[in-house]
């Protein structure tokens, strides 16, 4: 069975490239990969489903969404991705997951963002800092179970610590 030769011509859109790689090639479509790199979810994509690894041609794009560069870094690179901090830093939510997932550390680029939302802070608090997140303690005081979980889960938690740490 042999291919057109028409077939191997670039597709119109990000997606009918994707897709043809993914699905006809079930492989690398090179003629295609100038189109997919001008979109961050099929970049992504074709990182993941088809190289397995790395599509440094499309790490721009991804680099200007905040989902795809956390989903890159955690699952392409399985760690940071500089190019893409920029946005994920406007993102509370991504923000959150990049420090917890891929730096398993603060991500002090993304503390702006998550300290303007109550429930990131917390989480911050808990999952990433295990201590105060002082940046997000304003936020967190505007909500009554938030502010609860806070004391109860970070605040008194690393008071039983170092209690326990000066006896």
């Amino acid at each position: 069975m042999s291919i057109k030769k028409e077939a191997l011509k670039p597709l119109r859109s990000a997606s009918e490239s994707y897709y043809y790689a993914f699905d006809i090639l079930k492989g690398r479509f090179e003629k295609g990969e100038d189109v997919i790199s001008k979109d961050a979810e099929y970049s992504y994509k074709y990182a993941l489903n088809i190289l397995k690894g790395r599509f440094e041609k499309g790490e721009d794009v991804i680099s200007k969404d905040a989902q795809f560069s956390y989903k890159y870094a955690l699952n392409i690179l399985k760690g940071r991705f500089e190019k893409g901090e920029s946005a994920i830093s406007k993102d509370a939510w991504y923000s959150y997951l990049y420090a917890r997932d891929v730096l398993k550390d603060r991500f002090k680029k993304g503390e702006i963002a998550i300290s303007k939302d109550d429930y990131y802070s917390y989480l911050y608090a808990r999952d990433v800092l295990k201590d105060r997140f002082k940046k997000g303690e304003d936020a967190i005081s505007k909500d009554a179970e938030y502010s609860e979980l806070y004391r109860e889960n970070v605040y008194d938690a690393k008071k039983e610590v170092e209690k326990k740490g000066n006896a």
